[in-house]
Parts: structure tokens; sequence; C-alpha cells
């Protein structure tokens, strides 16, 4: 479905951040909304005819030789999707008021792109990203999460800004879940002082399973975690050497060139 309206999106809680990555238009968390700005050029007629619609003699048959077709999908499904956000006059005002639109556009102007667009018979016409509205990100991490390789590292966006961000997330888990395993514990032994279950061979064997893994169970889930860790720091390490010596050479190049 398409997205739903500005006003609705308050309604819903959600603050509208201004994003200029086309991958996160219309990506949703919680509490916030990432909304991309519409470029000036795209309510250019004369860029669409330019850079956007195919020339004449031009063979779209073949892919390699016009991107065109392709990149008015995207810039079509990118127009019907602010179709859809800005709905009404109060939306046109809040996307003022956001920077969303280019401040010399008018309401009544706005109404006959919508109207041009013909909203109601474009989806055959738009990029099939835009057949979908809002995407939640948590969603997409895990989508990423198992379809990337290798995949411990990558997800839509980056999750964690800071090693300490890391081991906060990481150690909270790991201490809800040993708060259980004690509660668990304590059931088990007052369990164990009543005669009928001390009694009972089934019982006995699942405390004395649990309380084993109870020890060994919080040591391996550490040692994971910091098996992580230090994968995703000789990873990020590697990246930033070749990363340093790629812009050391940009810059020497720059340095002897006149």
């Amino acid at each position: 479905m398409p997205p739903r309206p500005l006003h609705r999106q308050l309604l819903l809680f959600r603050e509208l951040f201004v994003t200029e990555q086309m991958d996160m238009h219309l990506v949703w968390t919680s509490g916030r909304l990432f909304v991309k700005p519409i470029p000036r050029f795209l309510l250019d007629p004369a860029f669409w005819m330019e850079y956007l619609c195919c020339q004449s003699g031009c063979s779209c048959s073949v892919a390699s030789e016009c991107n065109r077709p392709a990149l008015q999908r995207r810039a079509l499904g990118f127009l019907f999707s602010y179709a859809a956000l800005i709905s009404h006059e109060s939306d046109f005002s809040i996307a003022q008021d956001k920077h969303l639109l280019p401040p010399d556009v008018t309401w009544l102007a706005w109404k006959h792109l919508v109207e041009q667009l013909d909203t109601e018979h474009i989806y055959s016409k738009v990029d099939a990203r835009f057949h979908y509205g809002e995407l939640r990100l948590s969603r997409l991490n895990k989508i990423y999460l198992l379809s990337q390789r290798p995949f411990l590292l990558h997800r839509y966006t980056p999750h964690w800004q800071q090693y300490g961000a890391f081991f906060q997330d990481n150690f909270a888990w790991l201490a809800s879940t040993t708060i259980y395993i004690t509660i668990a514990l304590t059931a088990m032994q007052v369990g164990l002082a009543t005669r009928t279950l001390a009694d009972n061979d089934a019982f006995q064997s699942v405390s004395y399973g649990f309380t084993v893994f109870s020890i060994l169970g919080p040591v391996a889930a550490v040692g994971l975690i910091v098996l992580v860790f230090c994968y995703m720091f000789i990873h990020n390490w590697a990246a930033t050497v070749a990363y340093g010596k790629k812009r050391q050479q940009h810059i020497a190049n720059s340095s002897e060139s006149p």
C-alpha cells in the first residue's frame, strides 16, 4: 500500500527525519520516519526530457544500451510516494515546514502535478520498490543479515556505532537470561525440598541437566560475544587500513598533479 500521509505519520507519534539517502526513503523505526526531500530538478520538465526520457531512435530493448527507462521508473515512483505523503493541504504545510519541497512550490501547483501522475494507474510505470510504502527498519536488518555474507556484520544500517554499544546490547540480553536462570534454579531447589519431587527421577535428571547448563551456558555466551567482537574488530581494522592506504595514494597523486 502507499505510504500514509504526513499528518497521519505525526498522529502515529513518528518524527520526520530528513535523509539524502534514497535507500532510506520511507524507512521507519520506533518514533522515526526517514524521508528524502524532493530534488528541485525532478520538478523540472526540461530535466525529464534531457535525462530521463528516451531520445528518438533509442534502442531500449537492450538494457545495457539505455538505462533511462529504469531511471524514469524510479523517479516516477519517488514522486508517486510523495503524492501519497502529501494528500492534503495540511500535509503540504508539514512538508514545507520540514523543507521536503522547494520553497517556491505552491499548493495549487502540487495538486496539478499529482493529477498529471494519474496515481490510480501508475503501478505499471514505477519501480517495484514503490509498490510498497513504508518499510520497517528492523525487518530490513533481519533480511539483510540473512542474505549477506559474512552475516555477522552486514545490516541494512549500522547497528552499533561504538564497541561499547555492542557490549551493552549483548550483555543486556545475557543479564536478562541469567535472571531467568536464577529464578528457575531457585524454583528447582524448592521443588527438591518437597517429598514428591525429591523422589522423582525425571525431575532429578532435569535439575541436574539444567544446573550444568546454568554453569556452562553463560560462559559459552560470553565466549561467543568475545569471538564476535574480535571478528568485528579485525574486519573493521582491515577495512580502515585498506581505506587509509587508498586515501594516502589519492592524496599523493593529487599533490603530484600540476
